[in-house]
């Protein structure tokens, strides 16, 4: 019977992917003057390990590419062979190509072998002119050069002693090395411990690593010694008959029941004592399917609109019954968000997810352009919710690749200008309030408001010279719209900031541009952390109910009358010594006006130090509410961000706080002062 490894085969492909990232990563960093020898290790045992898994899953193309792969790293590292640009490009190309073949692998579409081979003649290319001895992809068969590893695996009976799977298992362990003395012993009732001896050229991690793809780390037991004594222990006599392997004090007895990876027992059981062993290697993490999570999330939040019913519904029960019930709604609501923010930080991933992948791009799209760029990142371990992360990958990348094509200059202009030769790329994250804030900034020519406007009348857009810079910069945004005198591979077309701001609005959040022409650009993506749930504010207008980010909300008040004054049709408050617009959002939604003779209530809201004052009837309290998504169960409605159901049932729409935001600042924009009285900032 085959050994089937299908249960495993997801775990593989994750790992090589991840390989693969950190060769990537590592080869970009490289310093080809002097190469920090770890580096060096550290990007040889990436290919290792990808080539171990790969030949022990029967992905023999990728096994034997990887095989050469390393034959070359392993000659760099050792000196042998001299690293050069050409070669690291070679390098990086080959890990695309290995990228590629895992993901036709893992969809079970037919890989590109040609594209394969062509790398590994480019791989030989790459680095035979320069080779300093011996041959580049020589056989070393010689066994008694390699080092020796006595190792022991340990499974349950119970699921794996039935199974035929011993010969295949021989054969995947043989793709690591020459495997001898291979035993199937049975240590108590339930376990039973499968050895063998592997001369290989690969270290005790890299071995271990290389296991792990078969069976838990928690299962394998590793002896090493060196056959020619440079190893720290000596090879163990032939006859050597320790069946416990120095676990256990009872012999064992050779049995002839085979077994299969994946199984294992964290305690080992005899008759005389319990013996629990150390994990071999870091768990503090687990690998859990996206669904599993989404799911916990969905559960949470049918908890939270749950507790809120239980909420509500408490008002109308009895007095004397009600200060029992409180408290137990207090508990509630306490454990309901432990648990939410317990599963909520399951899904935080830090963005160096995303920030992983701008080297590479940056360091071949400056080659190809002719530019010299250093790219600097900040805030790699921000984290933010995974779904927002897969989403702003793209967005990011396109900006990227715009200011080096449009914003940083050629190296040559730069200098003709008084600047550095290598133009600054700079790339960071934070956490500000509810949200995280995205930058990309460079330091290059800046955005020509000339130019763009001349583009936006060329395609019929209404403007004018009337229009602020921020209002000009954001024209870049719309479809179709480029200023490139040419279409190149690179850009030209008018799609990438336009599928910039698409992704970013899909979102729920904003993009603003700061430029100054000869100094350079910043680009300011905001974005909630999450997009599962969020503290709110309930407030009441004409008899609906709508919902504020509470991260947005800044103040409220009644002002008196002398606080409020009208300008040139527009009405201003003055909040702290400054006058900032009001909006009302009965105007805004159409709404009937609300009967009061009460002082108007004001909700001040802030993003980025813009303020804006919106009127509203009544402030009904502050709660945590379950985003749902709007756009995906009607259409997208300007001013709302999503919607939520609130304790009686009912559904409330949550609202933009960045559009409220940018209307009242577009009613008051044209304000003048009048009498010493200016709009907000």
């Amino acid at each position: 019977m085959a050994l089937d490894l299908s249960r495993f085969a997801k775990a593989f492909f994750e790992e090589a992917q991840e390989h693969i990232s950190a060769l990537e990563s590592l080869l970009v960093a490289v310093n080809l003057r002097a190469p920090d020898p770890e580096a060096l290790n550290a990007i040889f045992r990436a290919v290792h390990s990808v080539k171990g898994g790969a030949a022990a899953f029967g992905h023999m193309a990728l096994s034997e590419f990887t095989h050469d792969f390393e034959s070359i790293l392993d000659r760099v590292r050792k000196g042998k062979l001299p690293l050069t640009k050409p070669m690291v490009n070679t390098f990086l190309k080959a890990g695309d190509v290995m990228r590629q073949h895992l993901l036709a692998l893992e969809q079970e579409r037919e890989p590109d072998l040609p594209a394969m081979q062509s790398l590994r003649h480019m791989l030989i290319e790459a680095s035979a002119e320069i080779l300093l001895d011996e041959p580049l992809l020589a056989d070393e068969p010689e066994a008694a050069r390699l080092p020796r590893f006595k190792v022991v695996i340990h499974l349950e009976k119970a699921e794996y002693g039935e199974h035929e799977a011993l010969e295949a298992l021989n054969e995947d362990m043989a793709g690591l090395g020459g495997v001898s003395d291979v035993a199937t012993q049975s240590i108590d009732d339930r376990l039973l411990s499968y050895s063998f001896n592997l001369d290989t050229d690969i270290d005790d991690a890299e071995l271990r690593e290389s296991l792990e793809f078969l069976v838990p780390a928690e299962a394998i037991h590793i002896d090493a010694y060196e056959r020619r004594g440079t190893r720290s222990k000596e090879a163990p006599p032939e006859d050597d008959n320790d069946g416990g392997f120095g676990f256990f004090d009872s012999p064992v007895e050779p049995v002839s029941a085979s077994l299969a990876p994946g199984a294992y027992s964290p305690a080992f059981h005899t008759a005389e004592n319990d013996i629990q062993l150390a994990s071999l290697v870091d768990a503090s993490s687990i690998r859990v399917n996206v669904n599993k999570v989404d799911q916990l999330i969905n559960l949470v939040g049918e908890l939270v609109i749950a507790e809120a019913m239980l909420t509500q519904a408490a008002q109308n029960v009895d007095v004397d019954e009600q200060t029992r019930l409180a408290a137990g709604l207090a508990q509630l609501q306490r454990n309901t968000r432990d648990l939410q923010d317990a599963i909520l930080a399951i899904r935080m991933l830090p963005i160096s997810f995303v920030f992983s992948r701008l080297p590479r791009l940056t360091r071949d799209l400056a080659e190809r352009l002719g530019k010299e760029v250093e790219l600097q990142l900040i805030g790699e371990d921000t984290e933010l919710d995974k779904s927002v992360i897969e989403k702003i990958a793209d967005p990011l990348t396109h900006l990227v690749r715009n200011a080096i094509d449009h914003g940083i200059e050629p190296p040559e202009e730069r200098i003709r200008n008084g600047k550095p030769s290598t133009g600054l790329l700079s790339v960071g994250a934070r956490h500000q309030g509810g949200s995280i804030v995205i930058t990309v900034s460079d330091d290059g020519a800046g955005l020509n408001r000339e130019r763009i406007l001349a583009k936006a009348r060329e395609l019929g857009l209404d403007g004018g010279d009337n229009w602020n810079d921020e209002e000009v910069w954001q024209l870049i945004f719309t479809p179709g719209f480029s200023t490139a005198s040419a279409v190149t591979d690179v850009s030209g077309r008018g799609v990438g900031m336009d599928v910039v701001w698409q992704n970013v609005h899909l979102l729920g959040g904003k993009i603003d541009i700061d430029s100054i022409p000869g100094e350079g650009t910043s680009m300011t993506i905001r974005l909630p952390l999450t997009l599962a749930i969020l503290d709110g504010m309930s407030i009441a207008v004409s008899g609906e109910t709508y919902i504020l980010p509470l991260a947005n909300i800044a103040q409220s008040l009644q002002p008196s009358m002398s606080d409020i004054k009208t300008v040139n049709g527009c009405d201003v408050v003055m909040v702290r010594g400054e006058y900032i617009p009001i909006t009302s959002l009965a105007e805004l939604f159409s709404l009937p006006a609300h009967e009061s003779n009460d002082r108007d209530i004001l909700v001040v809201l802030e993003m980025d130090e813009r303020r804006a004052a919106i009127r509203v009837d009544e402030l009904l309290g502050q709660h945590q509410v379950v985003l749902k998504s709007l756009e995906a169960n009607y259409r997208r409605v300007k001013g709302v961000s999503g919607a939520t159901i609130l304790g009686d049932g009912r559904v409330a729409l949550i609202l933009d706080a960045t559009y409220l935001i940018s209307v009242a600042h577009s009613v008051a924009r044209d304000l003048a002062t009048v009498a010493g009285v200016t709009h907000a900032r």
